[in-house]
């Protein structure tokens, strides 16, 4: 099964706060043992949006970790829906919410 990586979006994206080292130090082992980056990058379309796309939306953070835990295909159509993540850990969505959160989009 191969997959086409692309983005056709002109929207200007910027992480704030948050510096590449840091999140490959602190959460790419986090979102690599979760299973995460098997279909999402920071700013990059894989099989599922990007971080920065789901940032676009504004979620709070507990509507991230229950859509982490629960996902809801109808809020992305355009993707093949997300396997309820159960198995990660209070802690660790906590953590994943909060960055996925403190993502700054600019439109």
């Amino acid at each position: 099964m191969a997959f086409s990586c692309g983005s056709q979006d002109d929207t200007e994206y910027s992480v704030e706060n948050i510096s590449t080292s840091e999140v490959s130090q602190e959460l790419n082992g986090l979102l690599a043992k979760n299973t995460c980056l098997g279909c999402h990058r920071v700013d990059k379309k894989l099989i599922g949006p990007s971080y920065l796309e789901i940032a676009k939306r504004k979620y709070t953070k507990e509507e991230l970790i229950n859509l982490i835990k629960q996902p809801k295909p109808k809020n992305w159509p355009d993707y093949p829906p997300m396997a309820p993540m159960q198995w990660v850990n209070g802690e660790e969505l906590a953590t994943i919410a909060d960055w996925i959160a403190s993502l700054e989009v600019n439109e």
